[in-house]
């Protein structure tokens, strides 16, 4: 799997949902963030990538299989046609004053076989694109190639909430379950810890540069709360992400329009 790294803005809105998604689900939702990203800012994709808009506003969405494979020559659509099958079944439910709505998450998963150059194609009802666009909720920013990276779906959320956060943040246990969709597992905190927690903050350790420690908060003599508290792991972020950040702050080149610059001059 290539990687062109670059920070996404993902929704707040999904970052705290609440579901049980697979790792190669939720890879399928980072590429659909990023596409979406790159769209509304006007950047040219890739030619293997395509987001049409149909007539009904649908959004018909294309990318290569390499795009989530774990091993980019790896040929076996095993993994990604479950994957997209889960999806498929996946429901969310959209409610406003005037209706109600329960929809596919996705639709219409197609994979045409062309051994290293196979493509999925499927199709986001225009609300479901609107969710992954809606900031107004907030955000969080993340890079792209270390979301990508991960192989447990708990370090996937961690990580998403965590990114380029300063300061500390409690959560409630029965709130973290509700949000990673495993409300009926893992009755005991000590095994929602050492199954959970504890193995995704091993892994954001590693390959992170946000990761976090946490202490367990009690509501009498039970641990009903932690308390996180956001590490930054400056060795493990993207020199050239950083740099182009640094940029940012030191010069108005990176966030003026070409011509602006020219009109300045």
């Amino acid at each position: 799997m290539i990687i062109n790294n670059k920070e996404v803005l993902q929704s707040y809105i999904l970052t705290t949902a609440k579901y049980d998604y697979s790792v190669y689900e939720k890879r399928i939702l980072y590429r659909i963030v990023e596409l979406l990203q790159a769209m509304t800012e006007g950047k040219k994709l890739n030619q293997r990538y395509s987001v049409q808009i149909t007539t009904l506003e649908d959004y018909d969405i294309t990318m290569p299989i390499s795009a989530v494979l774990a091993d980019e020559k790896d040929e076996n659509y095993t993994r990604i046609k479950n994957a997209f099958t889960s999806l498929q079944k996946k429901i969310i439910q959209y409610e406003d004053k005037k209706s109600w709505q329960s929809l596919n998450l996705l639709e219409r998963p197609k994979i045409i076989k062309d051994g290293g150059n196979s493509v999925v194609s499927f199709r986001l009802s225009p609300l479901i694109a609107e969710c992954f666009m809606d900031f107004s909720k907030g955000y969080r920013k993340y890079e792209l190639a270390t979301a990508m990276l991960f192989q447990s779906e708990y370090s996937m959320r961690f990580y998403e909430l965590f990114s380029n956060q300063a300061k500390p943040i409690n959560y409630s246990i029965d709130t973290l379950k509700e949000m990673f969709g495993i409300t009926n597992k893992y009755k005991l905190t000590a095994d929602f810890l050492r199954y959970v927690v504890e193995p995704a903050k091993k892994e954001l350790d590693e390959k992170s540069p946000y990761t976090f420690i946490y202490k367990p908060l009690k509501t009498g003599r039970k641990i009903t709360s932690l308390q996180f508290i956001p590490i930054y792991q400056a060795d493990k972020e993207n020199h050239a992400l950083k740099g182009k950040k640094l940029g940012k702050q030191m010069s108005t080149r990176f966030y003026l329009e070409p011509t602006d610059k020219e009109y300045l001059m």
